[in-house]
């Protein structure tokens, strides 16, 4: 099944029902400066979240990852990208429109919402994970670093 039909149907699921993910500590990002705010991230599955310790990915299974914020700018479209150790997590959807609204507008608080399902080929550990969100003007961007245990 190709991974456009994935993140179709993730999204058709996502409307239809409502994802009960775990409150999760995050930091938000230096370049965030006053272009957005970040309410709230929540992830599922994160029996980890209570204890404040990186939440347990585990590779081949499916989760997902929510973002509570309120931009401070206009935008037609919105990116979404994850990265660890540099590098864009392999196949992601980047379309954020698809699981936040767009247009985006200034002071509207949103939540984007991805589909995780971590590949099997992925190095265990525990990564930092920089989910960022980027409006079409250089420097429109929401992002927060989250600390996830790939297992």
């Amino acid at each position: 099944m190709s991974n456009q039909i994935i993140v179709f149907i993730f999204a058709v699921l996502t409307l239809f029902s409502a994802v009960v993910g775990e409150i999760i500590t995050f930091d938000n990002c230096a370049t965030n400066k006053d272009k957005c705010t970040i309410h709230e991230v929540r992830m599922d599955p994160c029996k980890e979240a209570a204890a404040k310790k990186p939440c347990k990915v585990k590779k081949g299974k499916p989760g997902s990852i929510e973002i509570d914020y309120t931009p401070h700018f206009d935008s037609d479209t919105l990116t979404g990208t994850a990265t660890y150790l540099g590098q864009l997590l392999p196949n992601m959807e980047t379309n954020a429109c698809l699981t936040s609204p767009c247009p985006v507008v200034s002071g509207n608080k949103q939540t984007y919402t991805y589909q995780l399902l971590i590949d099997r080929i992925f190095p265990s550990g525990i990564f930092d994970v920089h989910w960022t969100l980027t409006g079409q003007n250089e420097g429109d961007h929401c992002c927060v670093s989250t600390k996830i245990f790939l297992k």
